[in-house]
């Protein structure tokens, strides 16, 4: 990853206009460059949002998870629209 553009885990991301990577997005995010170049490419409001709603609803850290691998199929496919 830019270490200009992503920070991973909290109170590590010098952007105030994006929050940080959650830890499992950011390992996911590690092991997919097709899925994290489409993420670096995204622009501060869609990566907020992104982050946003994996992090949002979650009843058990299942419900994370599967969010995590929903967003990376996505960036995989080139599709930013579905959060």
């Amino acid at each position: 990853m830019d270490n200009n553009k992503n920070f991973i885990g909290m109170g590590h991301n010098p952007n105030p206009n994006v929050p940080d990577i959650p830890m499992g997005f950011g390992m996911a995010l590690f092991k997919a460059p097709e899925a994290r170049n489409n993420f670096e490419n995204l622009s501060d409001d869609e990566k907020t949002k992104l982050i946003g709603y994996i992090q949002s609803n979650n009843a058990t850290g299942q419900d994370a998870r599967q969010k995590i691998v929903s967003a990376v199929e996505n960036l995989k496919n080139g599709n930013s629209s579905f959060f």
